[in-house]
């Protein structure tokens, strides 16, 4: 069985307030239990609450956690010098994610960790912390990791979780490379080079029992914000039905959208999936929200 709970649904910067209640203000983090395995996506803000449950859950047993980064803009790792945790010497956290174009993963996470940003370096931490950059599949004992680069202004990863019967997908922060390559060639093969680049991600999420997947924009905010790096909800779902995924958290909420937006582009997400009459379960991420793949 898979565990899954949302800690940090939101995109770019944190949004806490009365209008963003019910899907939650902060950035991006999900937890996965699988087995005796602690998995977790991204370290958004959302990673601090979920810190402070380990201490709690975990209060002198040696524990080790698996940390998966997507990629380091800030809302994926700003809550990692809040993660008490990695304060904790009966913790080891074994942080994966992929190299920059010039610097290390480790480099990466000691920049954020400069006194000029943080008191704390990264070398000060008491837990042991292990910085592993993925380049291909590998295990995590029973559960076979493989990754997928995302076309996004940084070097981003999206991560597939298979138990042996169950299928996980984190895929945020994407944009469809149709309308990328389009825009920089102009011409009717940017677009359909882009369509085959991006039937591989087709390919990497297909048959996936649960997919958390970013929707960040509605197909009207997109149009004014092509090389961003996200997505709109159109492309989303039309991902998801081709790769015949069973449900689709939609994810990476945009901060100008508040709980009455959010709704709308739930419904319209399964407006579209009912139209084209598939089987796909749709349903926007909250944090607190919790989903059991039995």
């Amino acid at each position: 069985m898979m565990n899954i709970r949302f800690w940090g649904t939101r995109g770019s910067i944190a949004s806490p307030g009365k209008s963003t209640v019910k899907y939650g203000g902060n950035t991006s983090c999900v937890e996965v239990r699988a087995g005796n395995q602690i998995l977790i996506f991204d370290a958004g803000t959302g990673i601090r609450d979920l810190g402070n449950e380990l201490i709690k859950e975990f209060k002198s047993e040696p524990v080790t956690l698996h940390l998966f980064i997507s990629h380091t803009h800030w809302d994926h790792i700003q809550g990692f010098p809040f993660f008490m945790p990695a304060y904790n010497k009966n913790f080891q956290i074994i942080i994966y994610g992929p190299p920059a174009r010039d610097k290390s993963l480790k480099d990466l996470f000691k920049l954020q960790m400069d006194s000029e940003y943080f008191p704390v370096p990264l070398g000060g931490l008491n837990a042991q912390i292990i910085m592993q950059e993925v380049r291909e599949p590998f295990r995590i004992g029973d559960l076979m990791v493989t990754s997928f680069y995302m076309n996004h202004p940084s070097m981003t990863l999206a991560y597939k979780i298979f138990d042996g019967k169950k299928t996980f997908v984190y895929a945020t922060d994407n944009e469809p490379y149709r309308y990328t390559l389009h825009a920089a060639r102009k011409d009717q093969l940017g677009s359909q080079y882009g369509a085959e680049l991006d039937q591989k991600f087709i390919e990497f999420i297909s048959g996936a029992d649960f997919i958390v997947c970013e929707a960040q924009y509605t197909l009207e905010e997109y149009r004014s914000k092509i090389g961003w790096g996200h997505s709109p909800i159109e492309s989303i779902v039309e991902f998801a039905i081709k790769a015949n995924v069973k449900q689709l958290a939609l994810y990476h909420h945009d901060p100008s959208h508040d709980d009455a937006t959010i709704d709308a582009i739930v419904k319209h997400a399964q407006k579209l999936l009912s139209t084209q009459k598939s089987s796909v379960q749709c349903f926007g991420a909250a944090e607190g929200m919790v989903v059991k793949l039995a």
